[in-house]
Order: structure tokens, then C-alpha cells, then sequence
């Protein structure tokens, strides 16, 4: 999905639910004028570059309450991550860099550069071993 920013103050699931509409119209929107800009652009092969992410939920766990909740720290595991911090005596990879995702519950993984031409059989196969890394 990518990064996203928030300008301004977020908003409950109530306040939320009533502009759903408005926010479907304006992507179908984006969509079209996007479209109708590039759609006679051409790109060699070659120039065509490439990506996957995973994206994880965060949660807490708390058996001797049964409980599952959502954990909001998404924050200080991106820092954590990016900056080389060790969490948990866990081994982080440099080939790939966490961002936050939809809410401060959720973290997709990214590749660090993105993949070369899709033509490449090489390239493909590269993807399963950096993804089973993750």
C-alpha cells in the first residue's frame, strides 16, 4: 500500500463510516485521472521494476485472561527495525525496511530496492527466498 501520512486529526470509526462514500468516489476518481495521464506512455521491458510487501497485525496476547487485542506498536517496531535495534534478540535483515500500514496495529515489510524486470526468470525466483526470510 505504502506509506501513509495524517494531516490532521484521525478519526473515529463513527465519524469515519458516514464520508465511506465520499472516499470510494474520490479513489475512482484519482483512479481515472491517473489513467487518462499515462495510459499512451510506453516503458521498455527493461525499465520495468517491481515489488511485494507482507503486511502483519500486531497483537497482544494474554492467555492467563484469555484475551487477544490489538497492539498498537507499530511506532516503536519500525524504529526499532530501520535503526538496526536488536528487538527481542531477534537477527533483522537489511533487505527489506518495515513501514506502518493502515493503523499503528499493523506493519507491512517492504523490499529495500525493488525488484529488476519481471521478464527475468532469476529475479522471480529471488522474490520466495527474500520473502521466506521475512
Amino acid at each position: 500500500m505504502g506509506f501513509l501520512s495524517v494531516n490532521g486529526m484521525l478519526m473515529t470509526y463513527n465519524e469515519y463510516e458516514a464520508l465511506v462514500g465520499q472516499y470510494k468516489a474520490q479513489g475512482i476518481f484519482q483512479f481515472i485521472k491517473l489513467f487518462e495521464t499515462h495510459k499512451d506512455k510506453r516503458i521498455l521491458t527493461k525499465d520495468l521494476h517491481w515489488g511485494e510487501e507482507i503486511e502483519y497485525s500486531l497483537y497482544s496476547f494474554k492467555p492467563a485472561e484469555r484475551s487477544v487485542k490489538l497492539s498498537c506498536d507499530a511506532n516503536d517496531i519500525i524504529q526499532a527495525a530501520n535503526f538496526g535495534v536488536d528487538v527481542d534478540n531477534c537477527c533483522l535483515n537489511s533487505d527489506f525496511k518495515l513501514l506502518p500500514e493502515f493503523g499503528d496495529w499493523m506493519i507491512e515489510a517492504v523490499p529495500e530496492n525493488p525488484y529488476n524486470s519481471y521478464a527475468d526468470p532469476q529475479e522471480l525466483l529471488s522474490c520466495f527466498c527474500k520473502i521466506s526470510l521475512r
